[in-house]
């Protein structure tokens, strides 16, 4: 059983790609939607696809279904950091007074 197959393909091979395509893609919806609530919605919603992928590569399946998991798995990350990054950028932008 391998514990985090999807961080360690991260660390060694070229799967970057897809994590920094799921950046770009969560930013700019955080930009679109503007809004903290949204963006929090987002955030633990790609962490849960991210989490649901590790645990399901490390069940013994096909080859075809791992590599979907992997690409979904590193997707979400992505967005992940994505929106946590869009989410404390909307923070700095409002400042204390709430407004943007």
């Amino acid at each position: 059983m391998r514990y985090l197959p999807i961080l360690e393909e991260l660390c060694s091979s070229d799967s970057v790609l897809f994590m920094a395509a799921g950046v770009i893609v969560a930013l700019v919806i955080s930009v679109k939607f503007c809004d903290t609530k949204r963006n929090l919605i987002g955030l633990i919603g790609s962490f849960v696809v991210y989490a649901i992928c590790e645990v399901l590569s490390n069940f013994y399946t096909n080859y075809m279904l791992e590599i979907a998991l992997l690409f979904a798995g590193t997707l979400a990350l992505g967005a992940f950091i994505g929106f946590l990054i869009g989410s404390i950028v909307l923070v700095r932008l409002r400042g204390i007074d709430g407004k943007l």
